[in-house]
């Protein structure tokens, strides 16, 4: 499906995009097209070759790896607005993980080998390029820093106030938009865990759950309670 101005105008804040001239952007997209996903549908395996990489309009993306033991692994959960896939368009190679739709979503594919020999036409622009996914790289790394220095109710209630906006009342509220079992893999706990977490910040007046929402009651507590339990 082609690419309507809508899409073209809201990917164009994508971090890949983001510097590039006008016109050097519309060559870039010049072959990507958009991919609708049901819910639970498969993008790609694990170890397939690579094509495309892709930027979410709507709807929830799951990054995982399975194990040999058929055991899977959440990497990350990319929602709209997010890219992933980049990097493999430079290593070469397959997709070094599965990617399945956990809701209904759109995406749009930006076919990578067109990108390749567009940036291998002028090395500057492989430069600004480079830049910006140094950016990206290092807040990656500094995220992930975080999650293996931090224990278990550190990590949960970073992501809280990490995902955390504001509701037609004005109150911060956690939309859960992918299933409970899934948010405690990307964490590095176990299911269980994360609902015993959960249960033990509504007890200490931090947060309410209700379904899919949480609502934070006082983040200032959840800032200084992680940064306590961190310095610790």
């Amino acid at each position: 499906m082609p690419l309507s101005e809508q899409d073209l105008a809201l990917m164009r804040r994508c971090y890949l995009f983001a510097g590039m001239a006008e016109a050097d952007y519309r060559e870039v997209v010049e072959h990507a097209h958009s991919v609708q996903l049901a819910s639970g549908q498969t993008l790609f395996q694990q170890d397939t070759p690579f094509t495309d990489l892709y930027w979410v309009v709507e709807g929830m993306i799951r990054l995982y790896r399975v194990s040999p033991q058929g055991d899977e692994k959440v990497i990350d959960l990319i929602g709209p607005g997010r890219s992933f896939a980049e990097a493999v368009m430079f290593m070469g190679g397959n997709y070094p993980v599965c990617a399945a739709a956990l809701a209904p979503s759109r995406l749009i594919a930006i076919d990578g080998m067109h990108l390749r020999q567009w940036l291998a036409q002028d090395t500057g622009r492989c430069f600004r390029l480079m830049a910006a996914m140094s950016v990206r790289m290092q807040k990656l790394v500094s995220d992930i820093e975080q999650l293996t220095l931090m224990k278990g109710t550190d990590r949960l209630l970073q992501y809280l106030l990490d995902h955390a906006d504001p509701d037609e009342t004005g109150r911060q509220v956690v939309e859960l938009e992918a299933p409970k079992q899934v948010i405690a893999s990307r964490l590095g706990i176990k299911p269980e865990t994360f609902s015993r977490l959960l249960h033990k910040l509504a007890d200490q007046g931090l947060i309410e759950v209700h379904e899919q929402r949480v609502y934070l009651l006082d983040m200032e507590r959840m800032r200084s309670g992680r940064a306590e339990t961190t310095a610790g």
